[in-house]
């Protein structure tokens, strides 16, 4: 690893292969703990979105729950792995019917 600096202060650096591999493999391992870490959270609100806006009792509420953790599960194997730069599965079949998450995450952040 090669440090850029200049007056003192470091604004980048040139990471070997190895390196810039084992910092993302790191980087992956953290969005994964980082995940976990939140993941009731994130199951309750989308559950709650369920609930209130598409009227999912408990019944249908637990089926979606355990076929979501099934792929959630999948999702975090997934950053777990060495060479994760593909794109998530997911994401690649909602292009497939025309969904595109990132661009409606886009027009969020715009409007």
């Amino acid at each position: 690893m090669r440090v850029k600096q200049c007056g003192g202060k470091v604004y980048g650096m040139d990471l070997t292969a190895k390196e810039r591999k084992a910092m993302n493999m790191e980087i992956n391992r953290q969005i994964a703990e980082a995940d976990r870490q939140y993941r009731n959270n994130v199951d309750a609100m989308i559950l709650y979105a369920l609930h209130v806006h598409l009227g999912f009792g408990k019944k249908r509420l637990r089926r979606f729950y355990e076929a979501f953790n099934e792929d959630h599960q999948r999702l975090l194997d997934y950053y777990e792995l060495p060479e994760s730069d593909g794109a998530w599965i997911a994401d690649r079949k909602l292009k497939e019917i025309g969904v595109d998450v990132e661009a409606w995450n886009n027009e969020r952040k715009r409007g």
